[in-house]
Formats: structure tokens, C-alpha cells, sequence
């Protein structure tokens, strides 16, 4: 049996390093010049691993499974505790560690810890912001969940399905379960040796899926592929746009599936500075302007560049993308100077990530709209011979995370070889 995957990010890469590990040949088919997708590592802009996608291992749950391969590796890490180790500024002003600030702010708290009590659960056909405002939540709480909790989810919450967070409404069951680490050898690291030994085509961007009898793909130079299945792992984003054909068209369940998630505008600017703009010890900073998300990947690493990057999702992104790539990097650089209280502050060099605008993720990652909270596992569903895999078919409490989307490619593959075929 020959197997064709469409796609060498984290998920596809998963998927066809299973398949081999069965004794099944997958032939992977990617459009960049690169494997990783949006993991996407570099190493010239500051000398040391600097992430230009994704960057945090979140939590140490057993489903967690980027830590297998830490470990096998032997992959230095750094533990971001995001009390001690960041600073916010708070509704009043203030600017205190977060610790601090959840100690004297329990409306802070609580969109921290969301440890909701009794409150009601939530409906499929709520937003984040509509269920919030009918537990009580006030508009301080609302801006505090906004700038931080709905911009790592990727969205503004009015586009976030109050029942698909629904897992977060509990007490955890450990600090680490959510707390994020940086691998400081970088992401690279490990997808490299995920890579190895897999049959990667780049630069092989796919037009048309035919699946009407086994799976024919062709390229955009013409190439075909042919094979018994294929798993399809495109960000949502290429599979929305109609970029990809498939013959026949995928049924009704794909089309709701689609009409169900959105991408959300995920996006990054990276500085470098020649000093230190805080106290080396603090990482991370949470700021009431645009980007409200900062974090510094120099933290951990001895005798390192300095640099600060700016993350930004939803309203942020669309507000940034307006201005433009340079003015967007001077508005950045201005909430930066306003909450380190350094007005003269100036960069060596900056980079814009702009996911949204890449032809080959069209976004970030996804969030589950209002009303549809089966979309989710209406993508995930197979349709053989094709079968699907990517973050946005994850579980609900898996999206968004490296770890989520290579569950799904361990899933596709694992349903592969579930129909009992062996290789040819």
C-alpha cells in the first residue's frame, strides 16, 4: 500500500512518520521550500534559535506528547512560569508581576484560573464575550481576558465558541498542566529528527485532489502522484480558499465543517535590542496597548542578543495589518517604550511575521465559531481514501498546539491502518 500526505507540518510529518514506523510507505508532498509549516525556526536573526511560529510547549500532561521527543533528544528547555517571571499592567495602571497581581486583583484572578464555581455551562450557540457577560463577568475582566486569554486562542471573542473552552472551566490539576516551555534548541530540533528518514517532496505545492478511484494529486507544475490514500493536513485557511480541488467535490459534512471554523490572524514582530529593557529575570509582558502579548525567547540562555517578540491575534492583527508592515512595527515599539517606561527605546532590526498573508497557512490557527461545535470532528471525520489531519481537526482542548496537531497525524494514520492494510 502506498499512502500520499499533503503537507510537512507538525501534523504531517506525525502521519507519515507513524505510517513508516507500521511499514507503510507515505510519500509527503510540501508546498514550501521547508518542512515544519508554521513551526518555523531561524536561526540568523539573533544568533540563537529565535521562533517565527510556533514557540511554547504548553503544559506537562500525558497528552502532551512533544515531550517524548524532548526527552529522547535530550532538548534543553526553560520553564516560563508566568508568575515571578512577567509583568502586567493592570486596569488602574499599575505594573506589578503577575503573582502580584493575582494576589490583589480577584477579578484578575479568576480569568487566570477560571475557576468559575457554579456557574453555569456554557451553549453551543454563545460567544466567549456573551458567556462571560451572563456569568458576571465586568467589562474590566472582559479587556483582561480579551488581551490575554482570547489573543493566545487567536481570535476576538466574538468568534470564539464559549462551549469549545468549556474544559477550561475547572480547577487544574497542576501548575505545570499549564504552564509553557521554549525549547531553547529550538523547534527545528525536533521536527528534524521527526523528518528523518521520510519520503519529503518540497517545493510541490498541490492543485487538485482526485479521489474518485484510489488518490490521484497533482501539482502545480503538473506532477501527479497516485497512491491507495492520501491524508490531508492543509491549514484550514488553503482548505477555505479553494486553492486545493478536489474531484468529487467533498460531501456536506467537509463543506459544514469549513463553514464551522475560522483562522484566525495570527502574527509576530520580532526585536532585537543592544541592552536589556528590563531586568534580565522578567520574560514576559502583558500590556494594555498593541501587541498585548510580549515575551522575550533571550530568557534562559546565558550571555544572549536581546530580544522581545510581539505577539498579536484577532482585532490586534487586523488593526496592525491596516497599517502596514513598518508602521506597524513602530506602533509595537511604542507599547514596548510605554510599559517599560523607556521613551527613546530603539530596535537594531525587527521582523514581521505575517501569517494571515502566507500563501500556504492563510492564518494562524483556528477557532471554533459560535454554533458549531461539532466542526471539530466533522473535519476529522474520514472520508477514505482520504483522510484528514491538521491542528484545526484536533480536539477542542488540543487545538492551536504543536502537540495537538501531531495527535491528529497519529490519528489519521492510526485509522489507515485500522482498515488492515498492509504494505505492497
Amino acid at each position: 500500500m502506498n499512502v500520499l500526505v499533503i503537507g510537512a507540518g507538525i501534523a504531517g510529518l506525525s502521519a507519515a512518520f507513524h505510517l513508516k514506523e507500521a511499514g507503510i510507505h507515505a510519500t509527503v508532498l510540501e508546498a514550501r521550500d521547508r518542512i515544519g509549516g508554521r513551526v518555523w525556526t531561524d536561526h540568523d536573526f539573533a544568533g540563537f534559535p529565535v521562533e517565527f511560529g510556533a514557540e511554547l510547549i504548553h503544559g506537562k500532561s500525558a497528552e502532551v506528547n512533544t515531550w517524548d521527543w524532548v526527552n529522547k533528544l535530550g532538548l534543553r528547555t526553560w520553564h516560563w512560569n508566568k508568575s515571578d517571571d512577567s509583568m502586567i499592567r493592570m486596569e488602574d495602571g499599575d505594573w506589578l508581576t503577575m503573582g502580584e497581581a493575582r494576589a490583589r486583583s480577584r477579578e484578575l484572578d479568576v480569568t487566570r484560573s477560571w475557576e468559575l464555581g457554579d456557574a453555569p455551562a456554557p451553549c453551543d450557540d454563545e460567544d466567549l464575550g456573551t458567556y462571560l457577560r451572563r456569568i458576571g463577568f465586568s467589562p474590566a475582566q472582559l479587556r483582561y481576558v480579551q488581551r490575554s486569554f482570547a489573543n493566545a486562542e487567536g481570535e476576538s471573542m466574538r468568534y470564539l465558541n464559549a462551549k469549545a473552552h468549556a474544559h477550561l472551566f475547572k480547577d487544574s490539576d497542576g501548575e505545570d498542566d499549564y504552564s509553557d516551555f521554549r525549547i531553547l534548541d529550538g523547534y527545528d530540533a525536533y521536527i528534524t529528527r521527526l523528518a528523518e528518514g521520510l519520503d519529503i517532496r518540497l517545493e510541490c505545492p498541490v492543485a487538485e485532489v482526485d479521489w474518485s478511484v484510489g488518490v490521484t494529486l497533482k501539482t502545480d507544475a503538473g506532477d501527479e502522484f497516485h497512491a491507495d490514500a492520501a491524508i490531508v493536513t492543509l491549514p484550514l485557511g488553503v482548505l477555505q480558499s479553494g486553492r486545493v480541488q478536489f474531484n468529487p467535490p467533498l460531501p456536506p459534512i467537509k463543506q459544514e465543517a469549513f463553514a464551522g471554523l475560522k483562522m484566525g490572524p495570527v502574527m509576530k514582530m520580532v526585536y532585537l535590542f543592544d541592552e536589556h529593557i528590563l531586568d534580565p529575570g522578567i520574560g514576559a509582558i502583558y500590556a494594555r496597548g498593541n501587541p498585548p502579548m510580549w515575551w522575550s525567547p533571550s530568557l534562559g540562555r546565558d550571555n544572549c542578543a536581546v530580544v522581545w517578540t510581539g505577539f498579536f491575534t484577532g482585532d490586534y492583527a487586523r488593526e496592525m495589518l491596516r497599517l502596514g508592515e513598518e508602521a506597524a512595527l513602530r506602533k509595537g515599539l511604542e507599547t514596548l517604550r510605554a510599559e517599560v517606561g523607556k521613551p527613546d527605546l530603539e530596535y537594531i532590526k525587527a521582523r514581521w511575521v505575517n501569517w494571515p498573508q502566507d500563501e500556504f497557512a492563510l492564518g494562524g490557527y483556528s477557532a471554533c465559531l459560535p454554533g458549531h461545535y461539532a466542526a471539530r470532528d466533522k473535519l476529522a471525520a474520514p472520508t477514505p481514501p482520504l483522510y484528514w489531519a491538521g491542528e484545526a481537526s484536533a480536539p477542542h482542548h488540543l487545538t492551536a498546539m504543536v502537540h495537538g496537531a501531531y495527535f491528529t497525524g497519529q490519528r489519521a494514520a492510526k485509522e489507515i491502518l485500522d482498515r488492515g492494510w498492509q504494505q505492497s
